[in-house]
């Protein structure tokens, strides 16, 4: 994938949108995650929605699930929802779906388990997408 080429530069991009800091451990693996407070970031978090392609999903799932996280630590910080667009969004998608904030925070999707592609063209030919949802 991309992101293998360019050495995780992606979700180095993500995470540096959504205003959170990738840890190491002792061998230089990113294990953790830390948010960078406001002060230091100095402008508000970015809002993201991130769609991962099939290949991406299967080998690199532990990238998918560290932007979860990543996403859902902005969406869970008390801060002032003009500094934390991920917050005020998550916010305004729990109370309208009426679901928790975790599951209104979450930016990160892919296709199916052994599906590949978009599968838009099936949806036009057989004309689900007018009534899946």
């Amino acid at each position: 994938t991309d992101n293998i080429k360019s050495s995780g530069e992606s979700v180095a991009q993500v995470l540096h949108l959504v205003g959170v800091r990738p840890l190491p451990d002792a061998l230089g693996r990113v294990s953790g995650l830390q948010l960078v407070p406001l002060e230091e970031l100095g402008r508000p978090r970015v809002d993201v929605v991130v769609s991962c392609s099939g290949v991406f999903r299967d080998v690199l799932y532990s990238r998918m699930s560290l932007l979860d996280r990543a996403v859902k630590m902005a969406a869970e910080a008390d801060e002032p929802l003009h500094k934390n667009f991920v917050r005020k969004h998550a916010l305004q998608q729990a109370a309208e779906l009426g679901v928790g904030l975790r599951e209104a925070a979450t930016r990160v999707f892919s296709s199916a388990a052994g599906s590949y592609g978009t599968n838009v063209g099936v949806a036009v030919e057989t004309g689900a997408w007018e009534s899946e949802r």
